[in-house]
């Protein structure tokens, strides 16, 4: 049994605006989100019927169901949350919570792990995954949680379960788990390329492989993770490299793995193309200052977050609804 936080987070206009003209510029796409994006809605198909559901719900559904999960935290717009799902929350018997993303971290939990005021804002992802994780019962216990984004409506609950079995036979040797998801192709259904990496790790996948023996791996909507084993002021610079296509954002990269004793990443990956996820498991545990495991594991649909384009929103409606 696991504790489940949800990060249901949003950011202010200026975020919003700033955000809007990376994903033209380097993207050539159009950012259609100016309210609050985990309660946009999709259109679904119900019993012969079209409704219409918030994005979070998809997930938070996946949770409610799940005998894995024995509570959930939600970090965002509180009041936005109780007045659209506040009557579907109250459905179900399962602890849920809701923590305000404006909240104060508490001062014991800022003195816990060391928190630094100028690296980690207390409405900034890493504060906000800070305060849903002292409000769960793991934080008692000082144990892994498991962290999910509102923005990843087709994730499944096979997909959760799956990975919390393999990453609670790993949680003694790393504070952070990710599983790294095959992509079979070059571009997935929204038009995004994987990082291709060779894979030297115990969990061998069967698929496409480049002429360098590399297989093309996105990231999914889960980790499991406890704050409690990793340096929390890595979290938002982690977070702000998340869009590592960016040529600003790939020369950020370079220089923290340069500092940070890996000199070579560039052409090991662009030039040499050999770049292994076990080589990706040593920098981000350099960089988190607490073990890093990374699984390969399977389910496309995990990968597919809605960040608020305008290209994105028709095609993961068109997921979603069935034809």
């Amino acid at each position: 049994m696991v504790s489940a936080i949800l990060m249901a987070g949003y950011n202010n206009k200026r975020e919003v605006k700033r955000y809007s003209r990376i994903v033209a510029e380097h993207y050539g796409e159009r950012f259609i989100e100016t309210e609050y994006r985990p309660l946009r809605e999709f259109e679904i198909i119900n019993g012969g019927k079209k409704e219409r559901k918030p994005l979070m719900q998809f997930t938070l559904e996946k949770l409610f169901e799940s005998e894995l999960v024995d509570e959930i935290v939600i970090v965002g717009h509180r009041m936005l949350i109780e007045q659209h799902l506040g009557n579907f929350i109250n459905e179900f018997e399962k602890p849920c919570r809701i923590v305000n993303q404006n909240s104060k971290i508490p001062p014991d939990v800022i003195e816990c792990f060391n928190i630094i005021n100028r690296k980690v804002r207390f409405n900034s992802v890493a504060g906000n995954i800070i305060k849903g994780y002292a409000a769960s019962t793991a934080y008692k216990y000082k144990k892994h949680t498991l962290f999910v984004v509102s923005d990843s409506p087709l994730t499944t609950k096979e997909f959760i379960e799956r990975f919390v079995h393999i990453a609670q036979k790993s949680q003694d040797q790393a504070g952070i788990i990710l599983p790294v998801v095959l992509m079979n192709e070059n571009k997935d259904k929204l038009d995004r390329k994987p990082l291709k990496l060779r894979n030297d790790t115990a969990y061998q996948l069967s698929g496409i492989k480049d002429n360098h023996g590399r297989q093309g791996f996105r990231l999914s909507s889960l980790m499991f993770v406890n704050p409690h084993l990793c340096d929390m002021n890595t979290i938002n610079t982690a977070y702000s490299l998340r869009k590592w296509l960016s040529p600003n954002v790939q020369m950020k990269l370079f220089k923290i793995t340069h500092n940070l004793g890996y000199p070579n990443v560039y052409s090991k990956y662009f030039l040499r193309k050999d770049l292994s996820i076990k080589e990706m498991e040593n920098i981000g545990s350099a960089f988190f200052k607490g073990r890093l495991k990374l699984i390969p594991t399977f389910g496309e649909e995990s990968t597919y977050d809605y960040d608020g384009t305008e290209f994105e929103y028709r095609s993961i409606a068109n997921m979603i609804k069935p034809t």
